[in-house]
């Protein structure tokens, strides 16, 4: 009877076995859930840039091998100035923001920092203790001696883990615990029981003469900046700007200002540019430039900083995902190779690619 009833239970279990594999999908969902209530692990909701799309060049899949995931950590410049975002690929895994932050404090390899001039800016001791993501918000967990920095620096800091897991669509905020705790205040005086956000700015400047910061907001300007060997790598900039413009318009009026006096930042955009027109249709952001942006030097390599440092500051404008460029109302092909006849797909071109 026994061998019977063995025989049935066994072509039972058999029968149920592939309902049993359909179901893994939900039982994924539902035990990492119930281990992080016991506190037995942490759920991890991220996905890594969008690497589908074209540039009118080549796209990401032709430059990096499949399988292979991209992310961008920060490194500090030679000169301790600004926050260099660099793009760094990697063999797939799941816990790319875990993997993000690793990176991070691993820093540049010493040949990288010989060749590009980037330096760590964590100490290479902390530990990553733990990393969930919930509703926008990324919690992240490090060891005490994360904590060993100089006060002085605590901006550069901070901004390096808050700007690295800002890139992630799934996270809108950041909070940043030290052993489990949330510390009441950083040793440079940063208040630590807060959300960090996109707000806060990454290379922050202030437009000169604002005092009021009741009317003012931000864009994101790219300027390129030599370092190392060089090598020209592309700075992100947050400037706070005054004036009732929309936020395109704000971006490109300040990119055609160009970098501070004194900074160690240029651009390849040449003065006496002037914007003559701009418009969204959808997610397509049409620019149109006057004849003078065509006056640009540098050859092969100052068409390519003019054409990345248009196509980074603009699609840092919510909303945008192709960017039209004109010159003179007309879609033009630079005399180097550089096409502006359609419209540039950013998520095909990567900021600081170290490879």
């Amino acid at each position: 009877m026994r061998g019977k009833w063995g025989g049935k239970l066994l072509v039972a279990l058999l029968f149920c076995l592939p309902f049993l594999l359909l179901l893994t999908g939900c039982l994924q969902d539902i035990v990492p859930q119930l281990l992080q209530e016991r506190g037995k692990t942490e759920v991890e909701e991220v996905l890594p840039p969008d690497d589908t799309g074209e540039s009118g060049k080549e796209s990401l899949k032709d430059v990096l091998p499949e399988g292979t995931l991209h992310f961008q950590v920060y490194f500090l410049d030679g000169n301790k100035k600004y926050l260099v975002p660099v793009t760094i690929a990697m063999p797939w895994t799941e816990g790319v923001g875990r993997a993000a932050l690793k990176k991070l404090i691993e820093g540049p390899t010493p040949a990288q920092e010989m060749r590009f001039g980037l330096i760590p800016i964590l100490s290479p001791t902390t530990e990553v203790l733990g990393l969930t993501i919930r509703d926008g918000l990324a919690r992240a967990d490090l060891s005490g001696s994360f904590l060993e920095y100089d006060p002085g620096m605590e901006r550069e800091v901070l901004d390096s883990v808050v700007f690295t897991l800002l890139q992630f669509p799934t996270v809108e905020e950041v909070e940043i615990m030290v052993e489990g705790t949330v510390p009441g205040v950083f040793p440079g005086g940063t208040p630590g029981e807060s959300f960090f956000a996109h707000q806060r700015g990454v290379n922050l400047e202030v437009a000169e003469g604002i005092d009021d910061y009741k009317d003012t907001q931000q864009v994101i300007l790219y300027f390129c900046h030599v370092l190392g060997d060089n090598h020209v790598f592309y700075i992100p900039v947050t400037r706070v700007v005054t004036g009732e413009r929309n936020s395109a318009r704000a971006a490109v009026e300040e990119l055609l200002q160009g970098p501070r006096r004194d900074n160690g930042l240029f651009s390849e955009i040449p003065p006496g540019t002037t914007l003559k027109a701009i418009s969204m249709e959808g997610d397509l952001l049409v620019v149109d430039f006057s004849r003078e942006i065509l006056n640009y030097r540098g050859g092969l390599s100052g068409e390519e900083h003019l054409f990345r440092q248009i196509v980074f500051t603009l699609s840092a404008i919510p909303g945008v995902k192709k960017i039209q460029v004109l010159v003179e109302g007309e879609a033009v092909t630079l005399p180097y190779g550089i096409s502006f006849q359609e419209p540039a797909d950013p998520s095909a071109l990567l900021v600081n690619l170290l490879i």
